[in-house]
């Protein structure tokens, strides 16, 4: 069950005023607090339903209950999931960026490939020895020949 924004504002609007009026006669002002003898854990989740926003409000207020000890340990736990997340993003960036420079490196070797396979043809075109080719391209004179036999 999702909430609208009406229904939110108006959800809003009633427990301040529950809010201010428990201060007013003296009591806890917090609702959890207040009712928190006749609330279970069950009620809490369904007021909570699919609403995102409520739930995270109510996890908010819950760690106001928490001891020292168990605060202490959630902070350490989310310390260590956010420097886990933080390295593992580190590391796929520099994935990315190694991927990239042997891809740009991959890409200079074929074109000069290409070039010289471009300038070997050019060559045997005008009748050109292919020792000579040889060694203007730096091609395998075999590969030459196969050029050669190709035109």
């Amino acid at each position: 069950m999702k909430s609208t924004k009406l229904e939110r504002s108006r959800m809003r609007r009633k427990v301040s005023r529950t809010v201010l009026q428990s201060s007013e006669e003296g009591r806890p002002s917090s609702l959890r607090q207040q009712y928190a003898n006749e609330t279970s854990e069950e009620d809490l989740q369904k007021i909570i339903g699919s609403d995102v926003i409520i739930g995270r409000a109510y996890n908010e207020l819950d760690q106001f209950n928490w001891t020292e000890d168990r605060r202490l340990a959630y902070d350490q736990s989310k310390k260590r999931t956010d420097d886990y997340h933080s390295t593992l993003s580190q590391k796929f960036n520099e994935g990315i960026k190694i991927g990239e420079e042997r891809d740009k490196a991959e890409g200079i070797a074929e074109g000069g490939k290409q070039a010289k396979i471009e300038v070997a043809k050019n060559l045997l075109e005008d009748n050109v020895p292919i020792d000579v080719i040889y060694r203007t391209t730096g091609l395998p004179i075999d590969k030459i020949k196969e050029l050669a036999s190709q035109e």
